[in-house]
């Protein structure tokens, strides 16, 4: 299940393990094993790779290893489609990706290297440039729909060349001591019960450096807490800007949940990311140091996040309460992009910059080791009504940030992006050895800028409706996963065309996604 009871072998002898990937079908499992009441869910609401190895776990089986191969590959026939893929990003073509690597677990000292090498094809597909006319000047990839103010570095395209490239994909090195752990790392982060979209952290870009303390699962007379703090460097991506100054910023977070004690199936939480511009020279400690004297101050001019503020932040509340003995749960997570100017303010404009996403999991045996699992999850990030009014920036732009909320071109947390909206529903069958599935989702891109000037004439809304097959089976040792999807997106980036005087049309395009994953199989559950 998990790399620390990876076995009971000799702790100085050599052995493969795997890892447990985020959104992968390991975790998946183990989520539908707390839904029953198998496994222990604490400190599920903040997790990565180095978390989910010792989940639950008072010690760690010593030793060193190789990290079992875990290999992807992803085609698309006609467009990007890129989901909480992390270092990948699944554009037009075949898109490969391989991690493997080696670790060792040494007294209070757990280090994992799993560097992921990646190969995209980037076969050529439809994009609107960057208009050459605008200032600041930018690459004809870049993002058109968000100029300034309301920036964000999210390339239509990355280019027009296939990519490769490797870098430090999950890679921790976490120091045990009592109550708390500390490190730096590399890996993806995912905060928050959210199974398809995170608002603030997930898997869906690389995972960036960054420094680390976290409390273990802490139980006490009061409830179980748990609390994770990171202190990291975002990247901007080869396909933004001109400017070689601004290419790094700072991140720091703070997450935090507690499990009431008087229903171990609840569990609340709190989350905050603060973003600021990292100047050259001034370094991400300097520019960390920066917003952390200015914590719990509010920014002087929230609603248009102004420039000379040179930082931006996320807030979010979220909850996930299980009902072990009907294998059902429910989750919620709501944020909030800009900080309200006055208390007045928040009574008057309650729902100003908000975001959720609510989701449901129900399960039922079928027959003996055979479990029926049914989910359902909805993601809102567009504009509220209150954009009538006052400013509301489109969620993970910034007006402070020219590249918002994310790392090397990809958004930090829902995986469907700046102002769009998603509906989620599945249903699998789960055996010990193999799980079959069908799933139905539609994502309305972008929607918040649907009524800015830099969209064209019209005004038709991007939507994406997808239907899919997914399934896995084990066999001899190894894992294979394989999703399909057929999607119609309606209106590709908001373009229409004339058919009468009063009518148009939009621009309908189809895309297959066909993905396949080996990993080891990481046994019954």
């Amino acid at each position: 299940m998990m790399l620390g009871l990876a076995g009971a072998a000799d702790a100085q002898q050599l052995r493969f393990i795997p890892l447990v990937s985020l959104t992968s079908e390991a975790e998946e499992r183990i989520r539908l094993s707390q839904l029953s009441g198998k496994v222990c869910a604490d400190g599920f609401l903040i997790r990565s790779v180095s978390r989910l190895t010792t989940p639950c776990a008072s010690t760690v089986v010593e030793g060193t290893g190789i990290i079992s191969p875990e290999i992807r590959a992803v085609s698309n026939s006609g467009l990007p489609y890129s989901l909480n893929q992390g270092s990948l990003w699944a554009g037009r073509g075949w898109n490969s990706e391989l991690t493997t690597g080696v670790f060792a677990f040494r007294g209070p000292f757990r280090f994992i290297l799993a560097p992921t090498a990646v190969a995209e094809e980037n076969k050529p597909f439809q994009v609107i440039p960057y208009p050459e006319q605008v200032v600041p000047a930018r690459s004809e990839w870049a993002n058109p729909f968000h100029p300034l103010p309301e920036s964000i570095d999210l390339p239509l395209r990355f280019g027009d060349r296939p990519l490769r490239r490797v870098d430090l994909g999950q890679s921790s090195l976490t120091v045990d001591v009592p109550v708390v752990s500390f490190g730096v790392a590399t890996e993806n982060l995912w905060w928050g019960p959210g199974i398809q979209n995170a608002l603030l952290l997930s898997n869906n870009a690389p995972g960036f450096p960054h420094a680390f303390a976290q409390m273990r699962p802490l139980g006490t007379p009061y409830g179980t807490f748990d609390a994770q703090w990171i202190l990291g460097q975002l990247r901007e991506s080869d396909f933004f800007d001109v400017d070689s100054t601004n290419n790094h910023r700072a991140l720091n977070g703070l997450a935090f949940t507690w499990t009431a004690p008087f229903d171990s199936g609840l569990t609340l939480g709190a989350a905050r990311l603060v973003m600021s511009a990292q100047d050259r020279g001034h370094g991400v400690l300097g520019s960390a140091l920066d917003v952390f004297r200015r914590v719990g101050q509010p920014d002087t001019d929230t609603s248009a996040h102004a420039s000379n503020d040179r930082r931006d932040q996320i807030f979010s509340l979220f909850g996930r309460w299980m009902f072990v003995p009907a294998a059902f749960e429910a989750y919620l997570e709501y944020a909030h992009f800009e900080e309200p100017t006055s208390f007045r303010d928040l009574l008057e404009y309650p729902g100003h910059s908000e975001a959720y996403t609510l989701g449901f999991q129900w399960a039922r045996p079928l027959f003996p080791s055979a479990m029926f699992r049914l989910q359902g999850e909805a993601s809102y990030l567009e504009p509220d009504p209150s954009l009538r009014l006052r400013p509301v920036a489109v969620t993970y732009t910034s007006r402070a940030v020219p590249q918002g909320f994310t790392n090397r071109g990809e958004t930090l947390g829902a995986a469907i992006g700046p102002g769009a909206s998603s509906q989620w529903l599945a249903g699998d069958v789960f055996t010990p050895l193999w799980r079959f599935g069908v799933y139905l989702n539609r994502i309305r891109w972008d929607n918040g800028t649907l009524f800015e000037a830099v969209v064209p004439e019209f005004r038709r809304q991007d939507v994406t409706l997808a239907a899919g097959l997914r399934g896995s089976v084990n066999w001899n040792g190894v894992n294979l996963a394989v999703d399909f999807s057929h999607a119609a997106r309606f209106d590709y980036l908001f373009q229409a065309y004339v058919i009468s005087p009063t009518k148009t049309g939009g621009i309908d395009l189809l895309n297959n996604t066909l993905s396949f994953k080996v990993s080891t199989a990481l046994g019954p559950r």
